[in-house]
């Protein structure tokens, strides 16, 4: 049998349990009401231009128009 070896474990050690306590930053609450949280998706690139070109041309932002085009969307379909 070899014997164990002498290097330092390069993992560290395990959490305690009083510093697991105080994560910050986590991913287990909700954000703040308002708050922007990313929403990643791929588009064509005519698809993106077309959005670019719309909303330049009508001083919004490209996620100004997108939101409100999928809510006019979703309003007329009688979704949530």
């Amino acid at each position: 049998m070899a014997a164990p070896s002498k290097k330092p474990n390069p993992k560290g050690l395990p959490p305690q349990s009083a510093q697991s306590a105080h994560v910050v930053g986590n991913n287990t609450s909700k954000p703040e009401s308002g708050a922007k949280v990313p929403c990643n998706f791929r588009v064509d690139p005519e698809f993106k231009k077309r959005l670019k070109v719309f909303s330049a041309a009508h001083d919004m932002d490209m996620v100004e128009v997108f939101e409100q085009a999928v809510n006019e969307f979703i309003d007329r379909k009688g979704g949530a």
